[in-house]
């Protein structure tokens, strides 16, 4: 059976995830109670406006709002859907939040003030989506096809492209996608050759797949650093230490990441997800709730930082 798990949000106010940032964190603000399941997925809506998004109980998408001051209260969106949701700005002030309904992408767009009805589009998806911008209105999305490799499809601002297929080695893990903030979408995966993969999609077509090596142990998740179209990609390693990866924005080759190293510390109870937009968003889960436990309600806090 699924777990429920305890969700935390982190906000730090500080735009981007810059190397040289420092930030000192405040007291926990609650986003109220609820049940959840899974990770929440946040993205910057505009200055200390931002929206989350998790998969409830119920298997809908259920959304918060943070206005910069408060949160509101956790509301259900309609459709039944089947994955936890990817949220992501769209640069233009709108955040898509997309997610897997019966194997296609049901998606919902939030224009600062209301949310658009669900809308899907035709897939055959095996793995939840990540959704990340590409151009200013534009969004890519990717998830797992049915032969292990990727399907993606691109909002133009209007429609959907159809989904189309990436061939590559047999992945297992669902892709983590950002945006470079150079006109450009990074996603990477953990394939069954315990190895992880990333490719660049820019101009309309994909760049292709580097074997960034093979020293994690887990899917990657990645985001922009804000700055000359760097990314860094985390991944847990096999004796649990969180890895980095990262990307310096030049030419599309392997010798352009550092290739994986370690952070220094272990992972505990909590396994904490890097930002996934440049308003420096993060969530992070407590350990799972054993299969013998009864539902709980769900809470969420988030904490400010500055600089």
């Amino acid at each position: 059976m699924k777990h429920l798990l305890l969700l935390v949000l982190l906000l730090p106010i500080s735009v981007g995830l810059v190397p040289t940032a420092s930030a000192t964190w405040g007291s926990f603000i609650s986003t109220g109670t609820t049940t959840g399941v899974g990770n929440p997925s946040c993205a910057a809506v505009s200055t200390n406006h931002v929206v989350c998004a998790v998969l409830s109980g119920k298997s809908a998408v259920m959304v918060n709002e943070f206005n910069g001051t408060s949160w509101g209260k956790w509301t259900s969106l309609a459709g039944e859907v089947s994955s936890a949701p990817s949220c992501t700005g769209n640069g233009n002030g709108d955040v898509i939040c997309a997610a897997v309904a019966a194997g296609s992408l049901q998606w919902e767009l939030f224009n600062g003030t209301t949310w658009t009805k669900p809308a899907k589009v035709t897939a055959t998806l095996y793995s939840a989506p990540s959704c990340a911008q590409y151009l200013a209105g534009q969004v890519l999305c990717a998830a797992r096809n049915g032969v292990g490799g990727l399907a993606y499809s691109v909002y133009n601002g209007t429609s959907w492209s159809a989904f189309a297929n990436l061939s590559t080695v047999v992945t297992t893990s669902a892709p983590s996608c950002t945006t470079d903030n150079n006109s450009g979408v990074i996603c990477a995966v953990y394939t069954t050759a315990d190895a992880t993969l990333a490719n660049r999609y820019s101009a309309g077509s994909w760049a292709g797949f580097l074997n960034l090596g093979g020293d994690a142990g887990g899917e990657p998740d990645c985001t922009s650093m804000n700055s000359g179209g760097q990314v860094a990609c985390f991944a847990k390693a096999y004796d649990s230490e969180p890895f980095v990866n990262l990307y310096n924005g030049a030419g599309w080759a392997v010798s352009n990441w550092s290739g994986y190293g370690g952070m220094g510390v272990r992972r505990t109870t909590a396994s904490v997800a890097p930002p996934r937009s440049p308003a420096g968003w993060c969530a992070a889960h407590s350990r799972p709730l054993p299969p013998s436990s009864s539902p709980t309600l769900m809470q969420a806090a988030v904490s400010r930082a500055s600089r």
